[in-house]
């Protein structure tokens, strides 16, 4: 059987090269009724497809067929040439192009209108708003933070002060956004306060290629008081900011600031007027004499490659806070404090263990020194802190940081902001089932972090109405490992061994803790 049809399939292909004629004869061959042509070149009540209007086009075009002589098989040269002749003595046949009518082609031209006005409709549902007329849609932002504490051991550390705790550190949700080609916003809030009360975060308005000022901000936002402290909290390097950084830095406030950027953006200037009134559970402050906080910032990263993963910072800062109150003691003056957690500003309530107490205050001076280095996988920070109060007591802080990826990661650097951004991974943490297998094939990236922070209040030292010590000052020991399995997701263990020397008593005790924390933000 398999002989049979291998040999029809030997005649077939034998009879089409011996009698075979180019594809457009039949269109364009006269000997073809005119009933025939039209069957071939129309379609039956619907015109002509794109298809039969290539077989068409090809009738049009003249040309010279030549019947194709049967191919034979010769053996030797005399054969050969004696065919030649043959092929050569058949006489040329010249056919007329087939005229195609207007109406043949109304079905292409249909499709090609309908097929137009489909991609203008695609186009249209599809464009983006211009940002030179119009605002972009939102992008919206959010945290959650999941925070665990626990102490492992205490001495002398007051009763009651200090309990485990686990819960949500961060859970925000907001929005940001750009338009018209010169602003930009942010509207973020916060969900995690103690009594449910939803607080005030960051929320302004920004204005860039203001002439002088360059780019110009004005809302609820942060002054910028140092490097740590500056940055967000999913940028840090550990679960919390560390020591001194906090006690110096003064959350959010109503302001307005300035932004430049000079040198090829490799220095960067700040300064901004704000309130010193906490309105982060208010949506105003009604008071005559509202306070202020003048805020400078100088910054500059001389050496900056490959998005920071090499990098030099130095820089800068001062802040004069007038009016430095926040309540009002029983002769009806205007009173603050000062307080630091063991190894930072851990949340829950966790109280502060060493304290200035609370002490008039109308004005002060305050700043600090900022360091950063980086190459690679290696990096390392430090601030100096210093803060002069109008009683004339002054406050004292430091810390340095050092810290190293595990694997070939780096964490990135702005100049915008000059401040350190998230991280940049290689290969994110990756789980994948493999038949009966759960099998992972990237483990995301490994940091190991060490911090000291020391925090002077020497300046302080007594003892309270109530009999509790002021003054003195905390070492903090961090150590702490970081597991990053996105560039938006990680999860954080660290130790922390903290130590104070409290009072006139000159009363030392200490706290170990073990925390941790699964945090994503978007």
């Amino acid at each position: 059987m398999k002989k049979l049809y291998l040999g029809f399939a030997a005649f077939l292909l034998g009879t089409s090269l011996a009698y075979g004629y180019d594809t457009g004869e039949i269109l364009s061959n006269p000997a073809v009724e005119p009933a025939e042509q039209a069957a071939v070149t129309s379609e039956e009540g619907s015109g002509l497809t794109p298809k039969r209007l290539s077989t068409v086009i090809r009738a049009q075009e003249s040309a010279t067929l030549v019947p194709m002589a049967p191919f034979v098989t010769y053996n030797n040269a005399p054969r050969v040439a004696e065919a030649t002749r043959a092929v050569e003595a058949v006489p040329q046949v010249t056919l007329e192009p087939v005229s195609a009518s207007p109406e043949s082609y109304a079905y292409f031209y249909a499709e090609l209108e309908h097929l137009n006005s489909e991609i203008q409709k695609l186009k249209k549902d599809t464009a983006k708003p211009d940002p030179k007329k119009s605002w972009t849609a939102p992008k919206i932002i959010g945290r959650i933070f999941v925070d665990s504490v626990n102490f492992m051991d205490q001495k002398n550390t007051p009763a009651n002060t200090t309990r485990n705790a686990a819960g949500f550190r961060e859970l925000r949700l907001g929005a940001t956004g750009n338009g018209y080609d010169a602003f930009d916003y942010k509207v973020e809030f916060g969900f995690h306060t103690k009594d449910g009360a939803v607080s005030l975060v960051d929320n302004w308005i920004g204005a860039k290629n203001i002439p002088l000022l360059g780019y110009v901000r004005v809302g609820h936002f942060k002054p910028e008081t140092g490097l740590y402290e500056t940055m967000g909290p999913h940028n840090l390097s550990l679960m919390e900011c560390v020591s001194p950084a906090n006690v110096f830095g003064m959350g959010r406030k109503i302001g307005i600031a300035s932004e430049n950027l000079f040198a090829q953006d490799r220095v960067r200037l700040f300064f901004g007027v704000f309130q010193s009134g906490d309105t982060a559970t208010a949506r105003y402050l009604r008071e005559d004499n509202q306070g202020q906080v003048v805020n400078l910032r100088l910054s500059a990263a001389p050496w900056f490659a490959q998005e920071g993963k090499h990098l030099l910072h130095i820089g800068g800062h001062w802040e004069y806070v007038g009016l430095d109150s926040k309540a009002t003691n029983n002769e009806g003056k205007k009173v603050t404090s000062r307080n630091v957690r063991p190894g930072g500003s851990f949340a829950f309530d966790i109280p502060g263990l060493l304290t200035t107490g609370s002490f008039e205050n109308s004005y002060s001076h305050r700043g600090g020194l900022e360091f950063a280095w980086q190459n690679g996988r290696y990096a390392a920070r430090s601030e100096l802190f210093a803060g002069s109060f109008n009683e004339g007591e002054n406050l004292y802080g430091a810390y340095v940081e050092l810290s190293y990826f595990l694997t070939d990661d780096f964490r990135t650097y702005n100049l915008r902001t000059g401040l350190f951004d998230g991280v940049k991974l290689k290969r994110s943490f990756h789980p994948f089932r493999s038949g009966e297998w759960n099998l992972v094939d990237s483990f995301g990236a490994w940091q190991a972090v060490f911090q000291w922070g020391y925090t002077d209040m020497e300046d302080w030292r007594g003892v309270t109405k109530d009999g509790d010590p002021t003054g003195g000052y905390q070492n903090d020991f961090v150590v702490g490992l970081n597991w990053f399995w996105t560039p938006q997701l990680r999860w954080i263990f660290e130790y922390v061994h903290s130590e104070q020397c409290v009072g006139t008593a000159y009363r030392h005790q200490s706290q170990d803790i073990f925390a941790t924390s699964l945090r994503v933000h978007w």
